[in-house]
């Protein structure tokens, strides 16, 4: 008997045991089923987090990309096939001198009376102003209206020239002597007064209708000009690229009885075709035709000058040219030029450009380099007038190209193929993870 119930017991303690081990086992299972499952959401959430960061950075990468670096610039070196456009040239009457013909315009406005010195000196300092050349003494002017008792601007049109004929003599380029120089220089009134352009986009639809070409196996690259001398005026000389205007902070050169030579290297930017389609805040230059006025082309003179104007209205409600407004309404009186002067014009317009970044430079503007100027005299410029030259010192070894590295279309391919990257090329990836999503609400709902 005590052996059978030895048995028993010993019986029920193995299965005890075994339910513990069952049990056991269960929990353990439980447990890894648990973690497993926990570990596949977290794995799961961490692939998508990640995976999903890497296609926004790719994403906001070419979206930069596009944006700040759309067009580059490169350079070709086969200049023995170009033709090569000559610099534009200006050339602005600038005071020199009283002579006879401008006192007696003086005196022909006053019958009856000789005017006296200082007055004729204030009214040729008037006839000149620029926004480079603001002295004048509004004291001799006290008694008389804004305009010192004369239209000023009658007297320009009286005494200045509007064809280049009446003060040039002779006109040479590549050697050769053209006959007719309103053929090559045209007359505008811009802000450094009456100007005679040659080679200008104001005066032609493309540089390739200019009339100022040159190529590398030219003998000749120059402009030579005989100008008259002895006159009320004398003349400031403007090298720039044909878009360009003479402004108040641009380089001149004097032109005097010193036969000179001025020299320079150009070299010429082009764009393709595609170029002109971009945002301009991507190419960071405008094109001629991006003008903001009718009939003007685009050039960082001319946005200088713009600004120049609407400075002087809001300084002193007055301006001394406008490209907006060609009427002599808003002319400035001796006042307001004193106004101008003690208001420092030209360093509020340099600062405001410099700090806003307003006027870009343009997009077919050519690198004009100053080589250097020098005295050449011979028997034949004793008797002629003031001469100048300006000659390409060496033809363009090279010449730059602008054009479109990445466009809209570039942009849509690449961000395609982000998404390839991540989804399309990851279609077995992406049917476990709605796999995955699909048995975890089936478990929530069936249980």
């Amino acid at each position: 008997m005590l052996h059978g119930n030895h048995s028993v017991c010993s019986m029920e303690h193995k299965n005890q045991r075994l339910d513990k081990l069952i049990f056991s086992v269960i929990i353990v299972a439980s447990y890894m089923y648990i973690i497993e499952y926990t570990f596949k959401g977290l794995y799961w959430t961490f692939v998508i987090i990640v995976s999903g960061w890497s296609m926004i950075t790719i994403f906001i990468l070419l979206k930069n990309r596009y944006e700040t670096d759309s067009t580059s610039i490169g350079v070709s070196t086969s200049y023995s096939r170009w033709t090569n456009t000559f610099p534009s040239i200006g050339i602005c009457l600038s005071k020199a001198r009283i002579t006879d013909d401008f006192t007696d315009a003086v005196n022909k406005r006053f019958p009856g009376g000789k005017q006296p010195y200082t007055y004729v000196r204030t009214l040729y300092d008037y006839l000149f102003i620029n926004p480079n050349n603001l002295y004048i003494k509004p004291d001799h002017c006290k008694e008389l209206n804004s305009t010192c008792g004369v239209d000023i601007l009658e007297m320009r049109r009286e005494l200045f020239p509007t064809s280049c004929r009446d003060f040039l003599d002779k006109i040479y380029f590549a050697g050769k002597l053209l006959p007719d120089c309103e053929k090559i220089f045209k007359f505008h009134e811009l802000e450094m007064g009456y100007c005679f352009l040659a080679n200008n986009l104001m005066d032609y639809e493309s540089t390739e209708k200019m009339p100022l070409l040159y190529s590398s196996l030219d003998k000749y690259r120059n402009l030579r000009l005989v100008l008259k001398s002895g006159l009320v005026y004398r003349y400031d000389l403007y090298v720039h690229s044909p878009e360009d205007l003479p402004y108040f902070n641009a380089v001149t050169y004097a032109i005097n009885e010193e036969p000179m030579i001025h020299s320079f290297n150009v070299e010429e930017i082009h764009n393709h075709d595609g170029v002109i389609y971009e945002p301009v805040s991507q190419r960071l230059c405008k094109f001629p035709s991006e003008s903001s006025i009718k009939g003007l082309p685009y050039s960082f003179s001319i946005c200088m000058s713009l600004i120049r104007s609407e400075i002087e209205m809001k300084i002193c409600n007055c301006t001394l040219f406008s490209h907006k407004d060609f009427s002599a309404m808003n002319y400035c009186g001796v006042k307001e030029i004193s106004c101008l002067e003690t208001g420092k014009l030209a360093e509020k317009v340099k600062n405001y450009v410099g700090n806003n970044i307003v006027c870009l430079p343009s997009c077919v503007e050519q690198q004009i380099s100053p080589v250097g100027s020098r005295e050449k005299r011979s028997k034949i410029d004793e008797t002629e007038g003031h001469v100048v030259e300006i000659e390409i010192a060496s033809p363009p070894a090279a010449r730059y190209y602008r054009t479109v590295t990445q466009t809209k279309l570039d942009l849509i391919v690449g961000i395609g193929s982000v998404i390839g990257l991540f989804f399309g090329a990851s279609l077995l990836n992406l049917l476990e993870i709605i796999s995955f999503f699909f048995k975890k609400f089936k478990t929530m709902v069936v249980g």
